[in-house]
């Protein structure tokens, strides 16, 4: 066989291997994408893992729970359909592992890379998925308490309370009127806009919540309480002094359900 001969001969059978593994990367996304989506909702909802990463990230995606009862009363037909992504999905985790690891020297740099993103997001979406089923939290339970743990967490993280504290104490009681500011800003999405009024600190403007409220606790103190939500429901934190006193929960309609996060601080997720 001639040299030219050998060289398509060996052409043609790296553009069929690229084209075997474009088809294989196919595959994979086409079924991972929808196993991630459907996984999340067949289990993180239910649980209310997903109301717990709600509230860690301050953002409300329990709603997809509603999903849950759309893929319920699907036909029999379409939850089979759905059955068979979530097990493939599993699966080609498993079959991705197996081939990372048995053909790594044959792989070259780009697809090392495109093979270990594969495995990687599958790992990602199980792990999440199974920290649902052991978060220290009432599953089960109405999405507002797993919501208000996520929060919770997420202020202890991210709250720099001393120097909020430290703020409050610079207030005049002329500042802490009890009166609810809006600041919302319809420009910038997940944005404040805080008036100029008042000399407001980095420790709360990196929050941006939709309203501030500063007022004045039972021993005359200064406190703030930072708002989020809308229609469908609202959800807070309010920071006073060590020896502001935290409320119990308030279980009536519109009332609310408090968590504390240390002396002087709590969240709080209103009840519908």
């Amino acid at each position: 066989m001639s040299k030219n001969e050998n060289k398509h001969t060996g052409q043609s059978q790296e553009r069929k291997a690229r084209l075997d593994w474009s088809k294989w990367d196919a595959i994979f996304f086409v079924i991972i994408a929808p196993f991630v989506i459907i996984a999340t909702l067949l289990i993180l909802a239910p649980t209310r893992g997903l109301a717990y990463l709600s509230g860690r990230f301050n953002y409300p995606l329990d709603f997809l729970i509603l999903c849950i009862l759309i893929i319920w009363m699907m036909d029999t037909v379409t939850q089979i359909v759905i059955i068979f992504f979530v097990t493939a999905g599993f699966s080609l985790a498993i079959i991705g592992i197996v081939r990372l690891f048995s053909n790594w020297r044959r792989y070259t740099r780009k697809k090392r890379f495109i093979r270990t993103a594969q495995i990687a997001i599958s790992i990602l979406v199980i792990t999440i998925l199974s920290l649902a089923l052991f978060i220290p939290i009432e599953l089960y339970s109405p999405s507002y308490k797993p919501f208000t743990y996520g929060c919770r967490d997420r202020i202890r993280s991210k709250a720099d309370i001393e120097a909020i504290r430290a703020w409050l104490r610079t207030l005049s009681k002329e500042d802490c009127t009890g009166k609810t500011i809006d600041i919302r800003s319809y420009s910038f999405l997940y944005k404040s806009k805080w008036p100029d009024s008042i000399n407001w600190p980095k420790s709360l403007t990196v929050f941006n919540p939709g309203y501030v409220n500063l007022d004045l606790d039972e021993n005359g103190h200064p406190k703030i309480r930072l708002t989020w939500g809308a229609a469908l429901g609202h959800w807070g934190v309010e920071i006073g002094m060590e020896d502001m006193e935290i409320p119990p929960s308030d279980f009536s309609r519109h009332g609310e359900y408090r968590l504390p996060v240390e002396p002087g601080v709590y969240v709080w997720h209103e009840i519908q």
